[in-house]
């Protein structure tokens, strides 16, 4: 684990990162002024590192999308890893008490079935391994629609790729 945090700590000191990494910071800023709205806090439970977790992932993306993979420890270790090679930005400190929050609340777990007629985009992505246009079609069906009611409606959903559907249809309801 320390060699993980000090190859954080080399990786935030680094000039010689492509333009593109260091150009999304302005954005970041911008990010994070929604996230200390207290829009991101809602749906993640209390406890230690929630605070951090909030902070260091709100500035790239909300950190319900983060928190919404579950995985194992090592897995979380690997994902801070590659955000800080992104440039997530952060203390020795936060990055730890990052990774026990996540690893402690989003750890592996059996995932239940999936609700398409009440999920929302980042679960869409992340329980079924789709892509954002893809969930945002889904929910464009089915407010259109009144809903989804069987496996057929979902082929009527274009560009759709119901081999990731089919793969996970044991957890799908409607």
């Amino acid at each position: 684990m320390l060699f993980l945090l000090e190859s954080f700590k080399h990786l935030r000191t680094r000039t010689d990162l492509p333009a593109a990494n260091r150009l999304h910071r302005p954005l970041g800023v911008l990010l994070s002024m929604t996230v200390a709205s207290g829009i991101a806090l809602a749906d993640l439970p209390e406890g230690p590192g929630k605070a951090a977790t909030v902070r260091v992932c709100g500035k790239c993306h909300s950190p319900e999308r983060a928190a919404s993979l579950h995985q194992s420890h090592s897995n979380w270790e690997e994902t801070i890893f590659k955000m800080v090679k992104l440039g997530a930005q952060g203390s020795d400190e936060e990055f730890e008490a990052v990774l026990s929050y996540l690893s402690k609340n989003f750890g592996l777990e059996t995932p239940g079935p999936i609700n398409l007629n009440t999920a929302n985009e980042v679960d869409l992505q992340t329980s079924l391994l789709l892509l954002r246009s893809q969930a945002k079609a889904i929910i464009a069906y089915r407010t259109r629609n009144g809903g989804l009611r069987s496996m057929a409606d979902l082929q009527n959903i274009p560009g759709l790729d119901m081999q990731k559907i089919e793969a996970k249809k044991a957890r799908i309801v409607f």
